[in-house]
């Protein structure tokens, strides 16, 4: 085989290397770009999730705490109804509430 015929070879072995080589790391970046973005995109529906709208959340917290307060209430009432309404040392209220009265 004459030398130019060699030289060609091995100019198209190392070109072909290089360009492997190039093609190896662009896929090694993508696979790291991959798993950066699988990050995210988790971190984003984790924040989403977090963020999602609490109105229908407050209402049922809102009910439970009517049904609490009016509980309380009728609590208030007996307790008053069964006793003197003075505290122990007798010269106050036994039981105040600090929640606004309904209709107020």
């Amino acid at each position: 085989m004459p030398a130019a015929g060699v030289v060609t070879l091995i100019l198209v072995l190392v070109t072909v290397a290089a360009l492997a080589a190039a093609l190896v790391r662009v896929a090694l970046l993508l696979k790291h770009v991959n798993f950066t973005l699988g990050t995210v995109i988790a971190g984003v529906r984790a924040v989403e999730l977090a963020t999602r709208p609490i109105n229908p959340v407050l209402g049922d917290i809102a009910g439970d705490l009517a049904a609490t307060q009016g509980a309380l209430d009728n609590l208030l009432a007996a307790k008053a109804q069964r006793s003197p309404a003075t505290g122990p040392s007798g010269n106050g209220p036994l039981l105040v509430s600090r929640l606004p009265q309904r209709g107020a």
